[in-house]
């Protein structure tokens, strides 16, 4: 054993002096047919108690620092994480304060990333790194694939066949190809507008109000809305109006399905949801409704069966990008509305600004018939709407971002020394921490901060790409706030598997906000404004976080505004 082993064994944290003098003492204490179940009782409190100790002190000293479990090995983080959450990491951080450390789960280990600048090394393509061999198992038991589908799925993965072979490298580069600013997204963002305004203005008509709770306003909408412009016509959700509520039925077990313990019966409504949902799919591949789909739809399909997914496959297939669009997409509006409509002084603000972006025209007799808000002008004109939206995102974007150690390797960054990561680890990259990480984000980290991504110098908007509209403005809305690291902003992902969907998704969300915001109040079902929910911090993330309650509202037209006509347009 070398002298830098036992110095790492004698400043463990267990204690040795301990050990051997009950030990040495035993055969004093202990008559000698007892001596043999006491050892054993001891070995195993000793065992208990120092194991991941001791494995802390053995650990190459390049390796993020294992913090052990206080009084549970192998088994205590795993019931912590469990347990707590999302909040889990904040929680260990909280008591060690290392950039990165590792934590023993079971027989693996998860290396836990809460510098922003160690995370952008980490997220960066790597051979040495796999995005997809975590994600696949996931994969798997959320939407039921079969093991002969998943060995299609598999297959090139690393790019050992090059970087186009394969049904995974083939379809994420038309769905990258088909979200990315251009025609395409265009298209797809004018239909999801247009059926905004067409089924908000049937929810919400004339003088009438509607008593429901702020997440299933969002939920009935969104969910309407997303299959049709993503699915087309004939949408699972168009043809059995039933599964709407069945999704979101699904949605909220998720974590049980996906835990596999005889989920037909610890599961069971989440578990039928699941099956009803598969069954409508596979009748969308079959029947051919997907040629009514978008294009990007279209073209994953046929890109599905040309690799020899079956048909029931192809369609079970479409149940991870359907929460992908939806599952995201409505707990984020809801936190977005929540944080505006919640706080009257910032809804007036962001009433009168998103003004700009209104058109109308007039009836014969001088009547305001029609307003039509401009979505490309909510990008370029309104940054305290867009900052908004990006401080929510930061406030409730917990999801962990993760990678598998495929070899064994050691990545730096500025400001750290070489940690090494050793083949068979699970990282994840703390979004949760970093975005609430004082040292990154200043003192009110922890608070809801509208303005925090707006600039009074800035000449540039981060997404203006999407149009072409050039941008003159004094104060815009920036990516990031000035000396935060462009790794520190995590709503969504990093890295070489940035959400795709993200242009996307900030047109729909800005577009729907700003039409609720002009078009509606929505009040406190007892009156007055409501109080902006808690997040509930302790349940495990498979999308943004949700609420501890879910406000009741009365949702209703502004006045003056029962018979005009709202239009949302790109």
């Amino acid at each position: 054993m070398s002298t830098s082993t036992l110095a790492h064994l004698r400043a463990a944290n267990i204690p040795w002096l301990q050990h051997i003098t009950v030990l040495a003492s035993t055969f004093y204490f202990f008559a000698f047919s007892e001596v043999r179940t006491f050892l054993i009782l001891y070995g195993l409190t000793a065992f208990l108690f120092d194991t991941e100790a001791l494995l802390a002190a053995l650990q190459d000293p390049t390796e993020p620092p294992l913090i052990p479990h206080p009084y549970l090995p192998f088994l205590g983080h795993v019931i912590g994480m469990f347990w707590y959450g999302a909040s889990y990491f904040a929680r260990v951080n909280a008591k060690t304060q290392y950039p990165i450390f590792t934590l023993q789960t079971l027989t693996a280990r998860t290396i836990a990333v809460i510098d922003p600048v160690l995370a952008a090394p980490i997220q960066r393509a790597s051979k040495n790194l796999s995005f997809y061999g975590m994600i696949l198992e996931v994969t798997k038991r959320l939407v039921d694939f079969d093991e002969q589908s998943m060995e299609i799925i598999r297959f090139n993965l690393d790019g050992e066949h090059g970087s186009s072979e394969g049904l995974m490298n083939e379809s994420q580069e038309m769905i990258a190809s088909e979200l990315s600013p251009g025609r395409g997204l265009n298209q797809l963002s004018t239909t999801q507008l247009d059926k905004f305004s067409e089924l908000l203005s049937d929810l919400v008509r004339g003088t009438s109000t509607l008593e429901i709770s702020l997440m299933d306003f969002v939920k009935r909408i969104f969910t309407i809305a997303n299959a049709y412009t993503i699915y087309g016509p004939q949408n699972p959700f168009a043809m059995h109006p039933e599964l709407v509520h069945k999704f979101w039925d699904y949605e909220s077990g998720m974590i049980a399905v996906m835990a596999n313990v005889f989920p037909f019966i610890t599961a069971r409504k989440p578990w039928l949801a699941r099956k009803a949902i598969n069954e409508a799919l596979q009748e969308f591949v079959e029947k051919g409704y997907y040629r009514t789909a978008s294009t990007m739809i279209q073209k994953r399909v046929q890109i599905n069966l040309k690799h020899g997914l079956t048909t029931k496959m192809a369609g079970r297939a479409e149940l991870i990008l359907l929460f992908g669009v939806i599952g995201n997409a409505v707990p984020t509006t809801f936190w977005f509305l929540a944080n505006v409509f919640g706080r009257p002084a910032l809804l007036q603000k962001i009433r009168i600004e998103t003004s700009q972006a209104i058109s109308s025209t007039r009836s014969r007799d001088g009547k305001v018939k029609e307003k039509i808000i401009n979505v490309t002008d909510l990008k370029t004109k309104c940054p305290l709407l867009v900052s908004t939206y990006r401080e929510t995102l930061r406030t409730i974007a917990n999801l962990a971002s993760v990678r598998l150690v495929t070899n064994t390797h050691s990545v730096s960054a500025p400001g750290h020394p070489p940690y090494l990561l050793k083949k068979g680890s699970m990282i994840q990259i703390a979004s949760g921490v970093i975005h609430g990480s004082e040292s990154v984000w200043g003192a009110d980290a922890n608070s809801f901060n509208p303005t925090r991504f707006i600039s009074s110098t800035t000449s540039s908007e981060q997404f203006s790409s999407e149009t072409g509209a050039s941008i003159s403005a004094e104060r815009t809305a920036t990516a990031l706030p000035k000396n935060v690291p462009s790794a520190a902003y995590r709503a969504f992902g990093g890295g070489s598997v940035i959400c795709p969907g993200r242009h996307f998704a900030q047109s729909e969300i800005l577009g729907f906000v700003a039409l609720c915001v002009q078009m509606l109040d929505i009040e406190d079902v007892k009156g007055g404004t409501f109080d902006v929910p808690e997040r509930d911090d302790q349940r495990i993330p498979l999308s943004v976080m949700k609420p501890v309650k879910e406000p009741q509202v009365v949702v209703k037209r502004r006045k003056g505004e029962e018979d005009v006509i709202w239009r949302l347009e790109l």
